[in-house]
């Protein structure tokens, strides 16, 4: 059977396009690389701080196209070197990222980062490895959760009414959810360190803090204060402040417990809900006049400084054909998206077919933008980009701020539905 569980499990990871990365770790990661000021160190903490962008690292540099350069690389500071700043940028442009409030709709990826945090501050004289311990500690458990939900779903039923994990893998997919991680990384060929981790083979004080990091981010999200405590309490690393680990712990399952949101949040929320009302029972006749509603509607609800529908043009290249804001018609005749693929924030959306938000415009490299985009739009702090696809991408809508604004996670489902009232417009 776990032959045919893993055959299955790779197939339906093939078709994916991967765990996204959290966006505020990239904005940094791509702050720190067109800062001359700081060095890679600055930018290898970021990276172990996020799976999907730890394991892309360490899958290229593993992979056979770098074997004659490199060999059972484990970290991310000898990945660097070998790959450099270019193919670093790369890697992070083409991964698909999340908003920490969309994280909180994905529990299981949640779960993991915040391990890896808890490692980081367990054992903060080996952070790297303790980072990278917990991120890939139970990856057989984050992949199977996501690729093979119905049989995840079998072992949790089983677990809770008693039966202990390691049977309940067992008899649905032959294998443990530890044999299931050591088989994806084999199959990513990851090194043997990293691999001995997962099936508990390995260092023993990494796997004891990976297992103990990854145990107390559950019961985080469980709300079970008192069974972390306890934890904790048994926990013994040398040189480990508790009181630092229980500082930290406290605040995650504050910041963990819903609860926070205001009157003006459901405000915009219910702005948004009526104009997509509105506009699916009116059915504008142009492109133009369904963008000017909606883009209206965006910049009285969410306080937009520029909203623009980017449409795919006989070049290839992506032009502006309506907006809203200042200065529209310089926009018009000078911002284009080039059809020639250029390792940009809105190449990434294009590509991957995926809406890309950063969150701090000043610390993307100019090489990050479409040409000319900080001449002409030299105040936005952060930007929105949507796909419109069909079969394909064939148009961007566009949204950015000059403020700090942040736009919570039922704001952006919102202005996802509206998004998709141009999909009629554009080819099938």
């Amino acid at each position: 059977m776990s032959a045919q569980v893993m055959e299955k499990l790779f197939a339906a990871m093939g078709r994916s396009k991967g765990l996204p990365a959290l966006e505020s770790t990239v904005t940094s990661i791509l702050g720190s690389l067109c800062d001359g000021t700081k060095g890679s160190r600055d930018v290898v903490a970021h990276i172990v701080e996020d799976f999907a962008l730890t394991q892309r690292v360490l899958k290229l540099v593993n992979s056979s196209m770098y074997a004659p350069f490199a060999r059972n690389i484990s970290s991310i500071s000898s990945a660097l070197n070998i790959l450099g700043a270019d193919a670093l940028q790369h890697i992070v442009l083409s991964t698909a990222m999340v908003t920490a409030l969309e994280l909180d709709d994905d529990e299981n990826l949640s779960k993991t980062l915040l391990a890896s945090e808890l490692a980081r501050t367990v054992c903060s004289d080996r952070l790297e490895e303790a980072s990278i311990a917990a991120l890939m500690y139970d990856l057989g458990s984050l992949m199977t959760q996501k690729y093979l939900p119905d049989e995840m779903a079998v072992i949790k039923r089983k677990t809770g009414a008693g039966l202990h994990p390691d049977a309940a893998a067992i008899e649905i997919l032959g294998m443990t959810l530890q044999q299931v991680g050591a088989e994806v990384a084999k199959r990513w060929n990851l090194p043997p360190a990293i691999v001995s981790v997962i099936d508990g083979t390995g260092d023993p004080a990494l796997i004891g803090i990976a297992k103990f990091s990854n145990s107390a981010s559950s019961l985080i999200h469980e709300g079970k204060v008192e069974e972390v405590n306890r934890l904790v309490s048994t926990l013994d690393v040398p040189g480990l402040d508790k009181s630092k680990l229980s500082v930290l712990i406290s605040r995650k399952v504050e910041e963990i417990t819903p609860g926070v949101g205001g009157a003006e949040v459901r405000g915009a929320e219910a702005m948004l809900d009526e104009l997509l009302v509105s506009l699916s029972g009116e059915r504008k006749k142009t492109v133009d006049e369904l963008a000017g509603a909606i883009f209206a509607g965006f910049g009285e609800s969410l306080a937009t400084a520029h909203c623009l529908l980017f449409v795919l043009a006989r070049s290839g290249d992506y032009t502006v054909r309506h907006g809203y804001g200042k200065g529209i018609e310089e926009l018009k005749s000078k911002l284009r998206i080039s059809a020639e693929f250029k390792p940009t924030a809105f190449h990434a959306a294009i590509n991957n077919r995926v809406d890309v938000s950063i969150a701090d415009v000043s610390k993307l490299k100019a090489t990050a933008l479409p040409d000319g985009y900080k001449a002409l739009l030299p105040n936005v702090a952060k930007f929105l980009i949507l796909p419109i696809a069909n079969s394909s991408v064939s148009g961007l809508v566009y949204c950015d701020w000059e403020t700090d604004k942040e736009v919570t996670r039922s704001e952006l489902v919102a202005i996802r539905k509206l998004r998709d009232l141009f999909a009629p417009f554009f080819p099938r």
